[in-house]
């Protein structure tokens, strides 16, 4: 059967649009991913059904002064099996054109926008490009108009890949980068399963087999050669890539492995059938350099291509379509250009091609976009499309949703979830054990704090907790009764400010700056004695014992303030003092105190040379007065004379 080839082939390319979905839903963030997966079967869906109406007939009807074709639409009722096989060929093709530009608008352009870019490229500018090229492939007296020049592109390096690069470099500029793409302290993931987008390119690379062999629509001598060439330049390709990104980068890049690859298979596409394997390793080296020269560009441009389709299809296409001039065998070509010839003409299909499908593309989304916005909003990106577009959430995304949902109601009493025999249910199950510990120690620290805050309000003692500045963190109820504030009053205010004495605030503040720790101040766990000032102005005496509360970091650490006032204890020192060395009842120092001082004052006397004198008084027949006149007047008399005393003697005798 002469068109069981092409019906293989077909299937081969088919493949294709499995391994373009499996590339790009592992290469983008998983939230997407769905999405991405419905834009690669509706694409096929939609382009497919465009191609059977009437893309066909405008790419290989009867052709109108080699522009466009103007017959053979709703193809299929009186065409022969090998007419149907071939159209099936092209239908893939067709479907592949319009799936590469899913992969450049990921992650944010609408589902419905992404039907209408696919609508425009399918009915539009695939068609009427092919028909250029490739019209004489289904009816050989139906030539197109860059086919007559003798410009050649075997299997559509650029006819395919770069007529849906120019398509999603147009719908990348409409749209623009995803948010947050360039931004510098904004990593983006490598993506979400590369073991997918690895496993999706290896399907493409079996996918171009057919792309590239059954682009000769019968198996002739000339497949194998074709099929070794278009590995030589795949493998050269990854291989190119690969090793100038080490080169510049250190490291090995999965994605740049990948997009190399499929670089190498764009490039040899044009050419695959005239030229040798070296050459085609040579073409397939240049594709990879290119690939990463033109991804450095589009960065510098901040041009987001979520998947490397400009430079992978756009630009290697581009290339090959030039290296089939350079390096084809002119003899197999046969069409009695010279090789300077065949390059211009090359050149010209490359601009013709590239201006109609950009400018067209451009202009027409450009449109749709005022009346339909090609781009989800913020809310629906953040989001992510799963959900904003189709409602569908994942088990990943429910255990999200829920823990999302703990932290911003702060309440982690609750349990979530749990999907049985799934790793997510075996995630969500660690987490609720976590979760259930953590409330222990929350309930524990909880009982802890209460019994603190119980000691804190018992305490006799003012109890203030400050932080390196000084501002007040905490304040007791003794603190409020001592000080004459609540503590709304003073909490975030300078405890030096607001109770220090005013001669005394810069050696304070100077001590809290060197952490209580100089010579002078206040010290660290040391009884500190200090004039503090109440709320009216008042001051009191306050012993002030300091402690330091250490926290993971030394800029976050805090100071607790035991304050006690002195004010009663002072006086009660005083007037035991008074009742220890005093008369009570003349208020005159006692033999204790005459003991005591006499025994000071000659050590000092001995030390410093000096004389001291002691003067005694007697007071005589005192105690006649007691016994006539009665001990009230006795008591009388010494109190006069203990003021006459008083009056005559310096407060240095």
């Amino acid at each position: 059967m002469t068109y069981s080839w092409l019906l293989i082939t077909s299937i081969l390319v088919f493949v294709m649009q499995a391994g373009f979905l499996c590339l790009e839903s592992g290469k983008i963030r998983s939230k997407n991913s769905i999405n991405v997966a419905a834009k690669n079967i509706a694409d096929f869906i939609v382009s497919a059904n465009i191609f059977w109406i009437f893309g066909f007939a405008l790419m290989f009807g009867y052709s109108n002064n080699g522009f466009i074709g103007t017959d053979g639409f709703f193809f299929g009722d009186n065409q022969s099996a090998f007419q149907v096989s071939f159209f099936i060929f092209q239908m893939m093709f067709c479907g592949t054109a319009a799936t590469l530009v899913s992969g450049a608008v990921a992650e944010r352009m609408s589902f419905n926008g992404y039907l209408y870019v696919t609508i425009i490229l399918s009915a539009f500018i695939y068609p009427v490009c092919g028909h250029w090229a490739w019209a004489s492939s289904f009816d050989s007296s139906n030539i197109g108009w860059l086919e007559q020049l003798g410009f050649v592109d075997f299997a559509g390096s650029t006819m395919v890949h770069s007529v849906g690069g120019y398509v999603a470099l147009a719908a990348v500029l409409i749209i623009g980068p995803r948010f947050g793409r360039f931004d510098k302290n904004m990593k983006f993931p490598a993506g979400n399963n590369l073991t997918i987008s690895v496993l999706g390119t290896l399907l493409i690379w079996v996918g171009w087999f057919g792309f590239n062999g059954g682009s000769t629509l019968l198996l002739t001598d000339q497949v194998p050669k074709i099929l070794l060439n278009t590995s030589l330049s795949a493998t050269w390709g990854g291989l190119a890539s690969t090793a100038i990104y080490y080169y510049f980068n250190r490291y090995v890049n999965i994605t740049c492995i990948m997009n190399g690859v499929i670089s190498g298979l764009v490039a040899i596409t044009a050419c695959c059938h005239v030229v040798s394997s070296v050459e085609a390793m040579l073409i397939g080296i240049m594709a990879g350099i290119l690939l990463y020269i033109s991804t450095q560009l589009l960065e510098k441009l901040k041009i987001d291509d979520a998947l490397g389709v400009v430079p992978a299809h756009l630009v290697a296409g581009i290339w090959g379509t030039i290296a089939l001039a350079l390096f084809a065998d002119l003899s197999l070509l046969d069409n009695g250009l010279d090789r300077w010839q065949q390059l211009k003409v090359q050149l010209l299909g490359i601009i013709a091609i590239g201006f109609y499908s950009f400018s067209v593309s451009y202009l027409l989304l450009h449109i749709v976009n005022r009346f339909v916005p090609l781009r989800v909003s913020h809310e629906d990106e953040m989001v992510g499309m799963n959900i904003s577009e189709h409602r569908a959430s994942s088990e990943l995304v429910v255990l999200l949703d829920s823990m999302h949902s703990q932290q911003v109601q702060g309440d982690f009493s609750q349990p979530v979830a749990e999907e049985p025999f799934t790793e997510v249910g075996q995630i969500a199950n660690k987490y609720n054990h976590v979760i259930k510990q953590v409330n222990k120690e929350i309930d524990k620290f909880r009982t802890s704090e209460k019994r603190k805050v119980a000691i804190l309000d018992a305490s006799m003692d003012s109890i203030l907790t400050i932080d390196l500045h000084g501002k007040i963190i905490e304040f007791n109820h003794t603190a409020e009764r001592t000080f004459g504030y609540v503590k709304k009053q003073v909490q975030g205010h300078d405890f030096i400010d607001l109770f220090i004495v005013e001669e005394k605030q810069k050696t304070v503040r100077d001590s809290l700056g060197y952490k209580f720790s100089t010579s002078y101040g206040l010290l660290l766990n040391q009884r500190n004695h200090l004039d503090l000032v109440r709320n009216q102005g008042e001051r009191f005496p306050a012993e002030i014992a300091i402690t330091c509360v250490n926290f993971d970091r030394a800029s976050s650490n805090e100071y607790t303030l035991h304050i006690r006032d002195r004010t009663r204890q002072l006086k009660l020192q005083n007037k035991l003092k008074s009742l220890a060395y005093s008369d009570p009842l003349t208020g005159l120092y006692n033999r204790t105190y005459l003991l005591e001082a006499l025994t000071d004052r000659l050590e000092h006397s001995e030390q410093q040379k000096e004389g001291l004198v002691l003067f005694f008084l007697d007071l005589d027949h005192f105690k006649q007065i007691n016994d006539t006149l009665g001990h009230k007047s006795g008591d009388e008399l010494l109190c006069e004379v203990a003021r006459r005393l008083t009056l005559v003697t310096r407060e240095s005798d």
